[in-house]
C-alpha cells in the first residue's frame, strides 16, 4: 500500500512538472454514441476539448464529486453549483 501511495505521488508530481496545465471557469458537455466531450472554457471562450469513455467519464464524475464533498466535509462549506451561484446573482440583482 505505502508503494502504491509513493507511486501515485510520484506520477501526480510528473504530471504538474511535465504536463500542461489549464484553468477552466466553465463549460458545457455532451453525449456521443462511443464516448462523452467536455468543453472546457475561460470567460464564455472554449479552451479545450476533452473526450472520455463513458466509463471514464462516469469514474471522473464520481472521483470529482468525492474530492468536493471530502472538501465541503474538511471545511465545514458547502460549495455551490454554477447553477445555484448564477441563482443567486440573478436573486441578488
Amino acid at each position: 500500500m505505502i508503494q502504491e501511495s509513493n507511486s501515485l505521488q510520484s506520477a501526480i508530481k510528473e504530471a504538474f512538472e511535465k504536463a500542461p496545465v489549464v484553468y477552466a471557469n466553465g463549460f458545457v458537455n455532451g453525449l456521443g454514441t462511443a464516448d462523452v466531450y467536455v468543453v472546457l472554457q475561460i470567460n464564455g471562450q472554449n479552451l479545450l476539448v476533452v473526450n472520455l469513455s463513458h466509463s471514464m467519464a462516469k469514474t471522473l464524475g464520481q472521483s470529482l464529486l468525492s474530492q468536493v464533498e471530502r472538501y465541503e466535509k474538511l471545511t465545514g462549506q458547502e460549495v455551490p453549483t454554477l447553477q445555484e451561484m448564477s441563482q443567486l446573482v440573478m436573486d441578488s440583482l
